[in-house]
């Protein structure tokens, strides 16, 4: 029956939520399939050894149902063919009998593909070499049960191509790592499918007759192992916006300029194609809270300047830059600009490739330990004209009302001068995209109150036996 537990004996079928489904078969699905179907129901058996999936497609006003297994590599695969329904009804509670079949027969596990390779193993260490703190805390607290566990999730379908993503991961390349990860999830939610044949770039991207090409890079510490996880986020400096204009673009600009100067545009199979650099910031703990505005004005060479609206408000207005300079290091302002540059079709970024969006994108998965809340606040983009000051947040992300995609923090920053245009808005239309719109003028698309910079705080809370005896109101402590 629709909407109720269906029981076969003493095994139970149970409903699935969306987002859980989602990040336990990922990996499956295929490019574009969205748009010839949609997913309506989703059911497992208690121990998640099945999956159930119930699609439709409104060209044909029917229904698809189909049962899914783990195989040898730990993903999710078809069991069998695909069946059509003329209801959901009918759909539903015969995915529903099939399963308990299936569960009663004792274990099911899918076939694997002839010549696929297995994704990683993040945290079965094969090393001696010191494990890195951040490492360290993913693997073993409570706290980072809805991480570990989304992560291990993407891992499975992740092939390293260079042979040390792993041990890179445990030690001195977690950030690194982390934001490849990320990317990797992301680019599977914009509905992309990542060709991992290919080691270099590290991202073939590909949906219909559009292929992308990312290489990922990160500014990093100068100690990637001294770290403090007590310590808490590094504040932003006391001359924040000196250190904006001068300081951080050049933080941002070595990475960047080790890039181009690899040049990946003319090897095979970039060449002809667009190319994207994607970074991420961890130069210092949480310094992505605050230092992405840096990035625009180190790629465009325009900064801002505040000043008077007409009706009394302070408001930012455009400031060409010619160069930004970090002690004695002085480089040249708008890396767009730069002779080779205009290979590069534009260069992506986002301050989410962390451990608190794994933890928020697991929890809403329910991978997260049942005693664990999950709170973020942050500021929201403001969408006024100039406006310098952002909208302030804070929730629950299981309040109910919350929603959260992979690609939400995502921003592509489009090179004015490139020989091949990084595709426009309508092909990834969840991104956030810049434009040089004049020599001095800066124009931006995307959601009018997109995520600018957030913290997320995770707390042990017991809560007391739910019983007779019990107030259900009773207060919650946390550790």
């Amino acid at each position: 029956m629709v909407g109720t537990v269906l029981r076969r004996d003493h095994l139970t079928m149970r409903p699935l939520a969306k987002n859980r489904f989602d990040e336990l078969t990922f990996g499956l699905r295929a490019a574009g399939s969205r748009e010839a179907w949609r997913d309506v129901s989703f059911w497992s058996n208690a121990d998640e050894t099945l999956l159930g999936v119930l699609s439709y497609a409104e060209h044909a006003d029917g229904y698809m149902g189909m049962i899914l297994a783990r195989d040898d590599h730990r993903r999710y695969r078809p069991l069998g063919n695909a069946v059509i329904f003329r209801t959901k009804g009918a759909g539903d509670h015969s995915i529903c009998a099939r399963i308990a079949e299936l569960d009663g027969e004792g274990t099911s596990k899918a076939e694997t593909p002839n010549g696929e390779e297995p994704g990683v193993d993040l945290f079965t260490i094969d090393h001696d070499r010191t494990l890195n703190p951040i490492f360290e805390n993913l693997r073993g607290t409570l706290h980072s049960t809805a991480a570990r566990t989304v992560l291990q999730e993407i891992a499975h379908w992740f092939i390293d191509r260079d042979g040390n993503f792993v041990r890179d991961f445990q030690t001195t390349g977690i950030s690194a790592r982390l934001f490849e990860l990320y990317l990797f999830r992301a680019f599977h939610a914009l509905d992309f499918s990542v060709d991992q044949s290919i080691a270099v770039p590290d991202f073939v991207l590909k949906r219909g007759d559009i292929t992308l090409y990312v290489e990922a890079t990160t500014a990093n510490p100068v100690d990637t192992m001294d770290i403090d996880l007590l310590a808490g986020p590094t504040p932003p400096p006391e001359d924040f916006w000196r250190f904006i204009e001068n300081d951080m673009p050049v933080i941002f600009g070595s990475p960047l300029y080790s890039k181009l100067k690899k040049k990946y545009w003319e090897k095979e199979p970039v060449k002809g194609h667009p190319f994207a650099i994607a970074i991420a910031d961890f130069h210092a703990p949480a310094s992505m809270i605050w230092s992405h505005t840096a990035l625009s004005i180190y790629l465009f060479g325009i900064s801002v300047e505040r000043s008077v609206g007409p009706h009394g408000e302070e408001i930012a207005l455009p400031r060409p830059l010619k160069i930004h300079r970090r002690g004695e290091k002085v480089i040249q302002a708008g890396f767009f600009d730069l002779p080779d540059t205009r290979h590069i079709s534009a260069i992506l970024f986002s301050n989410a490739a962390t451990k608190a969006k794994f933890t928020r994108m697991g929890t809403l998965a329910g991978f997260g330990h049942p005693e664990c809340s999950v709170h973020r606040k942050g500021g929201l983009s403001n969408p006024e004209p100039g406006a310098l000051s952002a909208i302030p947040f804070e929730c629950n992300i299981e309040d109910g009302a919350y929603e959260e995609d992979w690609a939400d923090e995502l921003e592509i920053y489009h090179n004015p001068n490139a020989l091949i245009p990084w595709p426009g808005e309508t092909v990834i239309p969840q991104a956030t995209h810049f434009r040089r719109q004049t020599d001095d003028e800066l124009v931006w698309r995307g959601a009018p109150f997109r995520v600018l910079f957030s913290s997320t705080k995770v707390e042990h809370k017991p809560s007391p036996p739910f019983d007779d005896d019990t107030d259900s109101s009773a207060g919650e402590t946390s550790d």
